[in-house]
């Protein structure tokens, strides 16, 4: 009776180890996958803002310890008050196969899934990156620092993030979302958007504004 007590001890710890052996490999596998986010949006059934560029940027910087909370703050708003809302990444793998992932609002995305290439969405060219906006963010450390701003429609933006950057008065970015003040039209005839990813007191945080309207961070 003793052995085949110990015998069933032996069983259910191999068990354990190769179930965490698999959980592991799986999410190496995950990770080695590279699934590239070709699309992203967030809302509630045909309620959906496309967050593409957000999230994008948001899993290029590691997100908060790993991992992207979905929510209408990082998400840069609410396209559907009182739903229950969720995120749907659209990706693709190295060997071209498609997929959809969904994320519940109140939930997170596991940066280690997705790769992101920076040129997909930085299009500031060379000599105008990261140590620019160092120097840009420290000198707005204690009010908003604009980290990316991006204005247009999917599939046509441009690149704001040094104009609104400059607009930044005594720790505060207010600006009137339209074709003069954000450099010119990316899509003549269509409804733009402004989408803003800022810090502002340590915490990363995105809002998106429509054409039209007025945009004040904080």
């Amino acid at each position: 009776m003793k052995t085949t007590h110990h015998s069933w001890k032996l069983l259910v710890w191999l068990f354990v180890c190769s179930l965490g052996i698999t959980l592991f490999t799986a999410r190496i596998a995950a990770q080695d996958e590279g699934w590239w986010i070709m699309r992203a949006d967030y809302g509630f059934r045909n309620q959906r803002t496309d967050v593409t560029d957000i999230l994008r940027d948001l899993i290029a910087r590691g997100g908060v310890n790993g991992r992207v909370a979905v929510n209408n703050q990082t998400m840069g708003g609410d396209p559907a008050v009182g739903r229950e809302k969720s995120l749907r990444i659209f990706a693709r793998n190295r060997r071209n196969e498609e997929r959809e992932f969904d994320f519940r609002e109140g939930g997170f995305v596991d940066v280690g899934m997705f790769a992101v290439r920076r040129d997909d969405f930085d299009d500031r060219g060379p000599g105008r990156g990261d140590h620019d906006r160092d120097d840009r963010e420290r000198r707005d450390s204690r009010g908003v620092a604009i980290i990316r701003g991006y204005y247009g429609v999917q599939g046509s933006t441009v690149n704001v993030t040094d104009r609104l950057q400059a607009m930044v008065r005594d720790g505060v970015l207010a600006v009137y979302v339209n074709n003069a003040n954000l450099g010119g039209d990316p899509a003549i005839g269509a409804g733009k958007v402004l989408i803003v990813i800022y810090r502002y007191r340590g915490e990363e945080q995105a809002t998106a504004v429509r054409e039209g309207n007025r945009l004040v961070i904080p």
